[in-house]
């Protein structure tokens, strides 16, 4: 009998060091080396490849520099102001005299005109721009406060997993501890005393692997309330999250100067399946994880700690590359007023 409890025992002790030894690999599972390449074509294929992400996109504009940027003159061409500001800069360049005359005046009644025209359409853009940022703001702010709710139920859950595994834990050593003091009567109490032992060894280890298993959260199906990233993966609209044709277009149009091959919008969503720090977003072809992002069809157990973390990452990285619109735009109110020169 008591070489049945040694074996017992000794196999107790295997399972626990076992399991804790898998525990960490559970947890740091999706955990990648970061890639040592950017290319949009090489990456598009590499889910969750990279653990540090670098900027993209950037505008290349520099204000010191006398002329605007190649993107900044594709913007123009976007919104349709470059022959406005190519008409800016020769009047500019050919200014009228002091004198007082019709021609004079005209000339100086034409810049005047341009230039207005020419504001209120950058005017439009920026508040294009604004009207598309405060959608997925709005958006970040409901799904920020449902994951805050996920995550501090899932902290609740793990603290009480953690403490019931000490709680038991402490009860059954002290019990079998009682049991295994040695007493004339009672010589045999050791066998009790190895089973309660037993159980104390295996009773964290259950509750360990209970704590691991809350730390994804709770999972509910899916909402059915497209956001602003439902437009990107082909999926339908509506009023409130449609894009202006500015900034649509923008997204859609490649980036110059780059020999780029993909549009600005594929080149983010080649970066999101790459970046590991979005690990439910592996593939931006797939229906199901798609259906769940973009909230636009139910999905069982679709709305999890994991969907809302890659929903907030997107859309925060979605609204810094529409941010960097304005700062082409600024390139352009110095067309306007002089400080710089179409790069033609």
């Amino acid at each position: 009998m008591k070489s049945n409890i040694a074996k017992l025992i000794l196999a107790n002790f295997i399972i626990i060091f076992c399991l804790n030894s898998l525990l960490p690999v559970f947890a740091f599972q999706h955990n990648s080396k970061p890639s040592e390449t950017s290319n949009d074509e090489e990456i598009a294929g590499k889910a969750n490849s990279q653990s540090l992400p670098c900027q993209i996109l950037k505008t290349g504009i520099n204000l010191g520099s006398k002329t605007i940027s190649a993107n900044t003159k594709q913007l123009a061409d976007i919104i349709h102001i470059t022959p406005l500001l190519s008409k800016i800069g020769e009047l500019r360049n050919n200014p009228p005299s002091d004198e007082i005359t019709l021609e004079n005046l005209a000339q100086k009644q034409l810049l005047f005109d341009l230039i207005q025209k020419t504001l209120v359409i950058v005017t439009k853009t920026n508040f294009e721009i604004d009207f598309t940022l405060a959608e997925i703001g709005a958006e970040r702010n409901v799904y920020g406060e449902i994951l805050n709710t996920f995550t501090a139920d899932r902290d609740k859950m793990v603290a009480r997993s953690n403490a019931m595994s000490f709680y038991t834990n402490g009860i059954l050593w002290a019990a079998a501890e009682g049991f295994d003091i040695p007493t004339n009567k009672h010589p045999n109490l050791s066998i009790p005393s190895g089973t309660l032992g037993i159980i104390a060894g295996l009773a964290p280890s259950i509750f360990s692997l209970y704590a691991m298993h809350q730390y994804n959260g709770k999972k509910k199906t899916s909402e059915v309330e497209p956001n602003m990233l439902a437009k990107l993966f082909g999926y339908k609209t509506n009023p409130t999250i449609e894009y202006p044709d500015s900034v649509w277009t923008f997204l859609n149009s490649k980036q110059a100067n780059q020999n780029a091959k993909l549009s600005r919008k594929d080149v983010l969503i080649n970066r999101w399946v790459c970046d590991s720090n979005i690990s439910s977003f592996t593939d931006k072809n797939s229906a199901k994880q798609l259906d769940a992002i973009t909230a636009s069809v139910a999905q069982k157990k679709g709305l999890t700690i994991a969907t809302l973390t890659a929903r907030q990452e997107m859309l925060q990285q979605l609204a810094a590359e529409i941010y960097k619109m304005k700062r082409m735009l600024l390139e352009i109110t110095m067309v306007i007023n002089g400080e710089k020169a179409l790069n033609d």
